[in-house]
């Protein structure tokens, strides 16, 4: 994957929690599980701390999401070419398929 270092550091952190639970997300920042990357926040002034920017939407939460951890479970596996994978949800698996190249967001969990 074409990666500055620092996301190459969260993508290797990503690996590693694979390996210590393959059913959760993996990803060490939220997203929208119906939507993707598109989390603002925070919005505190506003009731809210996150919300979803997809005009459709209107899933809000009351935490920092963007800056917290995922907690979803894990639906898919993206694969680097050079073999490393990692398991992500939803939300991930479809930012990730506009926003890496060479890789795949795979569906299912790796076996």
């Amino acid at each position: 994957m074409n990666t500055d270092s620092a996301t190459a550091a969260l993508y290797a952190q990503a690996s590693q929690s694979t390996v210590a639970d393959p059913t959760r997300c993996t990803v060490p920042w939220g997203v929208c599980p119906e939507h993707g990357g598109t989390l603002k926040s925070p919005a505190s002034r506003m009731g809210f701390d996150s919300w979803c920017t997809d005009f459709t939407c209107f899933n809000v939460w009351s935490y920092d999401r963007l800056d917290a951890a995922c907690t979803e479970p894990a639906t898919h596996t993206v694969q680097a070419d050079g073999g490393d994978r990692y398991v992500v949800c939803d939300g991930h698996a479809l930012a990730a398929s506009v926003q890496i190249t060479d890789g795949r967001v795979l569906p299912g969990l790796p076996a």
